[in-house]
């Protein structure tokens, strides 16, 4: 048991859900790095560069997050190549050459394009938010952050553990006897 050394009263506190944890929408956001840190990747061999994203504008999703991630060593040469070059297209993005520490990058504005990627392979985990482009300001004017017209349907969980569709083509079946058990032999 623990003590809290005081009577809380939770009636006194708002309890409102306010949480969206759906996805980002596909659409063009601009965004600043709030917080990032240093890890090992999952086998030890390599490192990773894991940021957390916060948009900024558009207006109706300012503050919603991204998590995003930067292979920066592994053993594997192509997995390196990969995450070195969204590396270098994130400092580019937000305009800087040369990085020693990755709060270096925290809090300056940079613009994207996101949109919904792919489930995992094996089912596992659904799609998510992901940045599919970075635009720099070195190369044309920026495009106005907006959420796209047209977005992607809603993707579904591989195990929703729920009835499959009825087969309208189907015969219809008769009902089971109460108490019948239809996988037992008869």
């Amino acid at each position: 048991m623990a003590q809290l050394n005081t009577k809380f009263d939770a009636t006194a506190h708002d309890t409102e859900q306010r949480g969206d944890y759906a996805e980002l929408p596909n659409g063009i956001y601009r965004m600043e790095v709030e917080a990032s840190e240093v890890k090992p990747t999952k086998d030890g061999s390599g490192t990773l560069l894991k940021v957390t994203c916060s948009v900024i504008d558009p207006e109706d999703y300012r503050g919603r997050k991204l998590f995003n991630q930067y292979n920066l060593e592994n053993k594997s040469s192509e997995a390196q190549r990969i995450g070195q070059q969204q590396f270098a297209s994130l400092c580019r993005a937000i305009g800087v050459t040369e990085v020693s520490d990755s709060e270096e990058l925290h809090f300056r504005p940079f613009t994207v394009t996101v949109k919904l990627g792919k489930p995992s392979k094996d089912g596992q985990y659904p799609a998510r938010a992901e940045i599919k482009r970075y635009w720099f300001e070195d190369e044309a004017p920026l495009p106005e952050p907006a959420i796209d017209d047209v977005q992607p349907s809603k993707p579904v969980a591989a195990n929703q553990n729920q009835r499959p569709a009825a087969n309208q083509n189907a015969p219809a079946s008769k009902p089971a006897a109460t108490g019948s058990r239809p996988w037992a032999k008869k």
